[in-house]
This record gives C-alpha cells, structure tokens and sequence, in this order.
C-alpha cells in the first residue's frame, strides 16, 4: 500500500510524465479491481483485461469535489510536501 487515509495525492496523467494540478484526498483504501467505467461493468472488465491488469491495492479520493471510486495505485502519484513562502 502506497497511501494511506488522509494523505493527499496527485492523479497521474495518460499521456505523459505529468500530473493533474488539483489535489486529492485519499479516503479509503483496500484491495480490489480499478474501475475506469462507472456505470458499465462490460466495458470496464474488458478495457482490464486488454491492459492485463489484476487486482491490488485501490483507492477512493475525493477529486475537485467529488467522490472518484476504485482509484488504481498506479495512477496515483504522492503530492510533494512544499515549505512556507
């Protein structure tokens, strides 16, 4: 486990080496399947299996005021601590 409730993290772009610019805050953390289609469970095992991902550790955040669910580790990255300025 990578993260844990509480820590706040960064969502990791598709394309690049970059990172989306909001934070998010982890609220729950377990074992399971990612989820990147909400409301289509076909398309969401199908797109899994395409990609060959198995399960792991998984996470909801809450993402520019909303509740995004069954996060994959992997596209998570760790928001840097910054000092005052």
């Amino acid at each position: 486990m990578k993260f844990e409730v509480g820590d706040l993290v960064r969502l990791a772009s598709a394309v690049d080496d970059n990172h989306h610019k909001s934070a998010a805050l982890v609220i729950a953390v377990y074992k399971g399947m990612p989820t990147i289609f909400l409301h289509n469970k076909e398309a969401n095992q199908q797109w899994l299996e395409d990609e060959d991902i198995e399960a792991g550790w998984i996470y909801d955040i809450i993402y520019d005021g909303q509740v995004e669910v069954a996060v994959s580790e992997e596209w998570l990255v760790p928001c840097k601590k910054r000092g005052r300025r």
